[in-house]
């Protein structure tokens, strides 16, 4: 493997991942994952469009035109959303930031990057979401008669009742899922800020997730504490990533548009906002979805005491007691090359 150009770039990438945000910052594990993400995008960037070697890349590819660059390419090639290249930008200026104090970029340099403005959201801030028909056919789309069939189909399922965000069914482990003797089941979340939650789980996604489990984990002494989706690669077992789940969800997009060419473009965070609307139109109040979300930002619900865990059973049963089920009716549901070693070396991967 051939020497970093800059092997104090590469350093400074390590440190600000597993020492300065985790520890010095206290900065939860998503909020790291999320650097560590914009971070490899801009190195995966600059590859691309300067035609150099990761190891060829030093932090003079930090500055202000690459950076505008970047966010263009954010939006043209990846199509990604206004909100999303403005958390990049955060996310790079703060990394920046960090190499300046170092001494790493020049004073004048971080001062350029913080002059870029984000990007203007003219939007309509209007809340998408799937109606029941489209759910129930999104879960269909998966062939359980194959292995990734049964656990996209959980997965789907798990993301939609949860109403969780990607990366916390992503943390999620094995022991997370608690089914008691008479068969009810919670969800138990780490969110944003290290916020404990707990949300109800429909009896139809346990029958998927015990399906998932027969096939995906081996009921042994370590199986609770195994986490409940992973990818393997090279023999190596880590936690499943988010671009592997929008891989399948733009599979099923796909092939579910052949039944509604009106089907919008799915994302994780899509079931997310579809569970909240269709709790709320069952006549769940709002800050008994907001706990069931695990909002924080919400001042507004702050005020209403905690809701209870059998509080939100009952608000699920009555949703799925409903024509306005998703549930109801039928549905029940060693390395490969230098920049791998080089992105792992750094705590990119």
């Amino acid at each position: 493997m051939r020497k970093t150009k800059d092997p104090v770039l590469f350093a400074g990438i390590k440190k600000f991942l597993t020492v300065y945000m985790p520890q010095i910052r206290s900065k939860s594990d998503n909020t790291v994952t999320s650097y560590k993400f914009t971070l490899s995008l801009f190195l995966e960037f600059i590859q691309e469009t300067k035609g150099k070697a990761l190891v060829d890349i030093t932090a003079s590819d930090f500055n202000q035109k690459d950076i505008l660059l970047f966010m263009n390419w954010l939006q043209v090639k990846r199509g990604n959303e206004v909100t999303t290249i403005n958390q990049r930008l955060s996310n790079i200026r703060s990394f920046c930031s960090y190499l300046s104090k170092n001494g790493i970029i020049s004073h004048s340099d971080i001062g350029e990057i913080a002059e870029i403005s984000k990007l203007p959201d003219t939007r309509k801030h209007e809340v998408s979401f799937l109606s029941v028909e489209c759910v129930k056919l999104i879960i269909d789309q998966p062939d359980i008669s194959k292995k990734n069939g049964v656990r996209d189909k959980f997965y789907i399922a798990l993301l939609y009742d949860s109403g969780c965000r990607n990366q916390e069914i992503l943390d999620l482990k094995v022991k997370d899922l608690v089914i008691d003797r008479s068969g009810e089941a919670e969800l138990r979340i780490i969110g944003k800020g290290r916020k404990y939650r707990v949300t109800p789980i429909a009896k139809e996604v346990v029958k998927l997730f015990h399906a998932y489990c027969e096939i995906y984990h081996q009921y042994d002494s370590g199986f609770y504490d195994r986490l409940l989706f992973y990818s393997v690669r090279c023999g190596i077992t880590s936690k499943m990533s988010a671009d592997n789940v929008q891989r399948f969800l733009k599979t099923y997009e796909e092939s579910a548009r052949k039944a509604n060419p009106d089907l919008m473009h799915l994302h994780p965070h899509l079931f997310r906002h579809t569970r909240a609307m269709h709790l709320y139109m069952a006549g769940v109040p709002l800050p008994l979805v907001a706990e069931w979300l695990g909002h924080s930002n919400m001042e507004t619900t702050q005020i209403y005491a905690q809701a209870s865990i059998e509080m939100k059973r009952k608000a699920a049963k009555k949703l799925a007691a409903s024509e306005k089920s998703v549930f109801a009716g039928d549905v029940v549901f060693k390395y490969a090359n230098d920049d791998d070693v080089l992105k792992k070396l750094s705590g990119l991967r």
